[in-house]
């Protein structure tokens, strides 16, 4: 199992197309399991992470997409300000 963090910039778009998008600076603690060998893959599960507004104030609750400077996109969602990611590699 290896665990790997990784953070920087990006922009969160919300999944409904609104045409608006949050300059955020991001964490996201990504654990990296191979699992056993030919017993397929786990199912996805929602792992907390880290998001904050460029700036001041708070980015709506609800679901978005993150896209990182690096051309990553991610999973995310936001519940009274807390949020998580959409792990698809647990």
């Amino acid at each position: 199992m290896t665990i790997r963090k990784i953070k920087g910039r990006g922009r969160v778009v919300p999944s409904r197309a609104t045409g608006i998008a949050y300059p955020v600076r991001y964490g996201i603690r990504i654990v990296e399991d191979p699992g056993p060998q030919g017993k397929g893959t786990r199912p996805a599960k929602w792992t907390k992470c880290s998001v904050q507004l460029q700036g001041s104030g708070r980015v709506p609750d609800g679901e978005y997409y993150l896209y990182t400077e690096e051309g990553r996109v991610h999973q995310l969602k936001s519940i009274e300000g807390k949020w998580q990611y959409l792990d698809k590699a647990a």
